[in-house]
């Protein structure tokens, strides 16, 4: 999936990611976060937030630990994510799992008729800052697929603006070089919720 890279002549220094209901997260320090978005009848998105951009394998697996549907190593990139369709899964508990050097990740998910539904423990993931020297990172899962739009304004008012469109999937990288120092907020909004948020560069 590529990602979109966007020149600045102002302040930005957050990335964001957006991920609306029924999306669980599971994360541990250096290890990708993992989210499983049931998006139509056994029909599911799974995206990685590789922050650390190490190897990475990933598995789909039974209860028992038996990989029963997909297996891929060596995935490196910051953020990656694909469709998974269900249909030939019988009913019972799944788990997707991420290993890496620093540690191991677990989902899980349940396959009942042509429902997948993810664990009780589902919740709706926290926005996810990533700044790297003078690059910003910005991924939206967008279930809802609502325009999103992104405003960042200052003490003098809105900055910048731009709409990221209404893709299912929005990967987007903003250049911080030619940015000067100051305190900014960043307002990112899905139709459902804004996220703000303040920073400095």
């Amino acid at each position: 999936m590529k990602t979109k890279v966007f020149y600045l002549a102002t302040k930005v220094t957050v990335a964001v990611i957006l991920v609306a209901i029924l999306v669980i997260e599971a994360a541990a320090s250096g290890t990708p976060k993992i989210k499983v978005v049931p998006y139509a009848p056994e029909r599911a998105l799974i995206a990685l937030e590789n922050e650390n951009e190490v190897i990475s394998d990933l598995s789909i697996e039974d209860a028992a630990g038996n990989v029963v549907y997909y297996r891929e190593g060596k995935i490196s990139d910051a953020f990656y994510s694909k469709k998974f369709d269900f249909a030939n899964l019988s009913n019972g508990e799944y788990k997707v799992t991420v290993t890496n050097n620093n540690g191991k990740n677990e989902v899980y998910f349940n396959v009942k008729g042509n429902k997948i539904t993810v664990s009780p423990s589902s919740k709706t993931t926290a926005p996810f800052v990533d700044i790297k020297g003078d690059v910003l990172k910005l991924s939206l899962l967008n279930s809802s697929l609502n325009d999103v739009n992104l405003v960042v304004s200052n003490e003098n008012g809105i900055v910048y603006k731009k709409s990221l469109g209404n893709d299912f999937s929005i990967n987007a990288g903003f250049n911080l070089a030619n940015l000067e120092n100051g305190t900014y907020a960043i307002d990112i909004n899905d139709g459902v919720k804004n996220y703000s948020y303040n920073f400095k560069k």
